[in-house]
């Protein structure tokens, strides 16, 4: 019986989907059919153990860098490094947040469900090391679908995976065996990624909380008010319900490419979350199936009590939506539908303006990055040539201390342990044993002398 063409490619896209590598290179899949190379980008920071490769976005708490990973075995592995700005590290209230937003992300292990490796400290910063998820967000996929839209059955099949993932994180247990009983909060397009190989990922744990918890008296709302329940926005109590809220907008906005809520402000916007009735879907996607429209309206119902009971629940009325009009989607389908959206370069690893750091870390130039790791290669050969083995404790780069902040090194300029300097010691070395020889020629002679007079 011949083999499945989308089962050859699921094959294909899981070889595909790897990030290892030696020397700074590695590979991860950009679509279903290549991997592209991750090159070896100069480190223009360092963060803990972590390279800083480059900055891929600035939120309002924290800068999030793709950062590299050495591995005792010689293997390199990208990850993502999350940091507090510089200019609210000190702030108590923004620190707990951010790292309750690490002690969160820590506990939850789901595969769509961005991974956590590391709440950290170094150097007076507090950071958080995250899996690297190299693709799109649905917003930024939505957005260069245009007018044609994404393809209704992978929308529906990406809102079921973030379903799923709600789902674990609402029902999710602490190793005491307790729930954590967490509400995730922030459920938006910007939040819900697409790997170019078609996984699906829910990020972002900043201000999830508790169940059943509201706001404080004299503190304010936490989220993106656009996707904000209507409970949400009057600081009433949370459970799992208010997040079905936030993923009802969020498939709105993707299956009709209109904002839902957004009305420049966030009063206005706020008032259209509690007081404006659900629209039909039909009106901004003419031709869109009235289940799939119904089940869209009951999460946006304003009623906790009147929406879907749970995230399993709407993911299983999705999921049953799919199977019923004959729509088979994986990730094969994901992974065409936004691969042919985008350019080569708009999959590249690091943007080109990434490579420059920006914002609370002070650049380095680039040229002088490439210099350093050039020379640092060469001086461990060096060592190692001078000594015939491998050396114990190769020659250190430069310091990178205080606010990470790097030295702006001239390329042509000999670095500490390099071949320049090397040379340079050798020579004096010589100078010095010829000196000494000198002398003790000289002694000896005069000591013949001596006994010669005598």
């Amino acid at each position: 019986m011949a083999s499945d063409p989308l089962d050859d490619l699921a094959d294909l896209a899981s070889d595909l989907d790897f990030d290892d590598g030696e020397m700074g290179a590695t590979s991860v899949g950009t679509d279903l059919f290549k991997a592209q190379e991750v090159p070896a980008y100069p480190a223009i920071a360092k963060i803990g153990r972590y390279e800083i490769l480059g900055r891929l976005a600035r939120g309002g708490m924290a800068e999030v860098y793709l950062a590299r990973a050495r591995e005792d075995d010689g293997s390199v592995s990208h990850i993502v490094v999350k940091r507090v700005l510089s200019e609210v590290e000190n702030d108590p209230v923004m620190r707990a947040m951010f790292l309750e937003e690490g002690r969160t992300a820590l506990r939850l292990f789901h595969q769509n469900v961005c991974h956590a490796y590391e709440l950290g400290e170094a150097d007076g910063m507090t950071y958080l090391a995250l899996e690297w998820v190299h693709g799109v967000s649905l917003r930024d996929a939505v957005r260069h679908a245009g007018a044609k839209g994404l393809p209704i059955p992978v929308v529906v099949y990406v809102a079921a995976k973030v379903l799923d993932a709600l789902q674990y994180v609402h029902t999710a247990k602490g190793t005491d065996g307790r729930p954590l009983g967490l509400v995730h909060q922030d459920v938006t397009p910007h939040n819900v990624m697409m790997r170019w190989t078609g996984e699906v990922k829910l990020l972002d744990f900043g201000i999830a909380k508790s169940a059943g918890l509201g706001v404080e008296r004299g503190k304010a709302i936490q989220g993106k008010y656009e996707y904000m329940s209507p409970e949400q926005v009057r600081g009433r109590p949370l459970d799992g319900r208010s997040d079905v809220f936030a993923m009802g907008v969020c498939l709105y906005e993707a299956l009709t490419g209109r904002q839902l809520y957004g009305r420049g402000g966030a009063q206005l916007s706020m008032m259209a979350i509690t007081n404006e009735p659900p629209p039909s879907m039909e009106t901004d996607r003419p031709g869109i199936s009235k289940e799939l429209d119904a089940i869209v309206r009951r999460a946006l119902a304003k009623n906790p009590s009147e929406r879907w009971a749970s995230a399993a629940a709407m993911q299983a009325a999705l999921e049953k939506w799919l199977a019923v009009n004959g729509h088979s989607v994986g990730i094969q389908r994901v992974a065409v539908a936004i691969g042919t959206l985008f350019s080569p370069a708009d999959k590249a690893p690091l943007p080109p303006e990434a490579k420059r750091m920006t914002g609370t870390l002070q650049a380095m130039n680039v040229a002088a990055a490439e210099a350093i790791l050039s020379e640092r290669a060469e001086a461990e050969e060096s060592w190692a040539e001078s000594f015939g083995h491998e050396p114990s404790e190769p020659p250190m780069a430069p310091s990178m201390g205080g606010e990470l902040a790097q030295p702006q090194v001239p390329p042509s300029a000999p670095l500490p342990g390099s071949r320049g300097e090397a040379r340079v010691s050798q020579g004096a070395q010589i100078a010095i044993l010829v000196v000494v020889s000198v002398l003790v020629l000289l002694t000896i002679a005069a000591c013949v002398a001596l006994a010669l007079w005598a």
